[in-house]
């Protein structure tokens, strides 16, 4: 019985992690957004700066809790390069929480043109009619179609998209997820992301 038990926390500390991930994310996104514009007054800047330094010491307690886990390993990401101007490109976020779409949105919103979707079956139906430059893919995707299925469809079906896919996650517990995002060669961004990250693997896979 140990194996299961053991199985057991396994799933119930990866659920606990991605309820954790986006709120944080959020949280730390929407701080970032505000940190950057110069009409703030001092008082808020500071509490602004406040709240990112919580939000990240407690992603940081969150890491080293998954860090522990003998599952925790994850795929390890391509180094992130400093990119220079580019033209606008498309991004397609399939994400089920609105409030990633959106904070997505507004981060990227500047120098891409973003469109967000909640479901695999509007995400499918959009790949289909439309062009996209980068695809983020949230890995837990809710709904009757997984993040997963969606992108290994995308493989045999339209491989020229899945080549444009990022997974985003809010944690990888499960060895055989892992082994499925190494084995994809594709890049990934883990919850809580820093903007700056996002927006330079938006440049890199999206460079047209």
């Amino acid at each position: 019985m140990e194996p299961i038990e053991t199985g057991g926390r396994d799933r119930e500390l990866s659920k606990l992690y991605h309820a954790l991930m986006n709120p944080l994310t959020v949280v730390l996104g929407y701080a970032q957004l505000l940190s950057s514009r110069k009409d703030l007054d001092v008082d808020v800047r500071n509490q602004v700066t406040r709240i990112l330094e919580e939000a990240r010491e407690c992603s940081r307690i969150i890491e080293r809790a998954r860090a522990a886990s003998p599952r925790a390993a994850a795929p390890t990401s391509g180094a992130v390069s400093q990119t220079g101007d580019a033209p606008r490109r498309r991004v397609l976020v399939i994400d089920d929480e609105p409030v990633i779409q959106k904070l997505t949105a507004e981060a990227l919103g500047a120098e891409n043109d973003v469109v967000g979707v909640s479901t695999a079956v509007e995400a499918a139906q959009r790949l289909l009619a439309e062009d996209f430059d980068v695809v983020l893919l949230d890995l837990s995707l809710g709904g009757e179609i997984s993040g997963r299925a969606l992108y290994e469809t995308l493989a045999v079906q339209q491989s020229d998209v899945a080549e444009k896919v990022v997974f985003v996650t809010g944690g990888i517990q499960d060895a055989e997820v892992v082994d499925f995002v190494t084995r994809s060669g594709r890049e990934f961004l883990q919850k809580p992301f820093h903007l700056r990250t996002l927006r330079e693997v938006v440049a890199r896979v999206g460079e047209i």
